[in-house]
């Protein structure tokens, strides 16, 4: 998700500023932001406590503590629905430094023990800083491709269920979950790329160098539904800004009934989305699953 965490960033810097307030506000205790976090982190753990509650709709489900959009509140209720694991843990690519992801809620909230994986060197440098006194949760700077991902999960040692993978590495998505065959995590969130609709099965080639800051990378939500189902998974939910899709394995996914929109570009909830790619690069269409 770096490229939207890009876009993000240069959408608020052309944000009109606020006018300045009428006296400064002493320096103690938490920003407003932080304080939102806090609460919605309260509220996030309250709502997996509630299991005897009903099904909440994954939509109305969504809530952000660390992730970079609601993707904490959607993956709370995927997990209230599945129920509790005995030994819970994740995997998560393209981390960062640890301060916005996927998992981040699950290790920093929760407590679990799992492992973050970040390819730029001062990236994670502040991302194992993050963790220095939590060795149950493992950071390793790494670049996950289709031809090491088992490898690198191996000497993680990541058990062969997890019940979190969150991949989102701006490239070759697809061709990372292709690639996985010896684990099967109960829940997979993945980032697709929403520009290219929802008609035909896309993706960039395995070996695509990157992102170069446009349109161009990962791959259409059919393309991964395809994916997902030939690897036994359901799509279950994807949320609001149209970045990530959340898949369940099929011996689990008889708790989500429910119907799935599929959604658009829409970062920040603004209708926004990247700038076209003008190098002719093409999709692989209909990929092999």
């Amino acid at each position: 998700m770096s490229h939207v965490r890009t876009l993000r960033r240069a959408i608020v810097r052309r944000l009109p500023s606020a006018p300045p307030p009428a006296a400064t506000a002493p320096a103690t205790g938490p920003l407003e932001t932080d304080r939102a976090t806090y609460l919605a982190a309260a509220t996030l753990t309250d709502r997996l406590a509630a299991t005897t509650a009903p099904p909440r709709p994954l939509a109305r489900a969504e809530l952000r503590v660390s992730s970079q959009n609601g993707e904490d509140g959607v993956l709370a209720e995927i997990l209230r629905r599945l129920g509790p694991s005995p030994e819970p843990s994740f995997v998560e690519f393209g981390v960062e430094t640890g301060t916005e992801g996927v998992c981040v809620f699950l290790a920093d909230v929760l407590g679990w023990r799992g492992a973050f994986l970040e390819a730029e060197p001062a990236l994670h440098a502040l991302l194992t800083r993050k963790y220095a006194l939590r060795p149950e949760v493992r950071t390793h700077r790494a670049t996950v491709t289709p031809e090491n991902v088992e490898a690198l999960f191996a000497e993680l040692e990541v058990p062969a269920e997890p019940d979190v993978l969150a991949i989102d590495i701006d490239g070759a998505d697809y061709w990372v979950w292709r690639a996985l065959g010896a684990y099967r995590p109960r829940v997979v969130v993945i980032e697709y790329n929403a520009g290219l609709g929802a008609e035909r099965p896309l993706t960039v080639p395995a070996d695509v160098a990157g992102w170069a800051g446009t349109d161009y990378f990962g791959a259409s939500l059919p393309a991964l539904e395809r994916l997902g189902a030939a690897k036994g998974y359901r799509l279950v939910h994807t949320e609001l800004a149209g970045v990530n899709a959340f898949f369940v394995r099929d011996d689990l996914a008889g708790a989500f009934p429910e119907p799935v929109l599929r959604r658009g570009p829409n970062i920040l909830l603004r209708g926004v989305w990247h700038v076209p790619d003008t190098s002719g690069r093409p999709y692989l269409v209909d990929p092999p699953t």
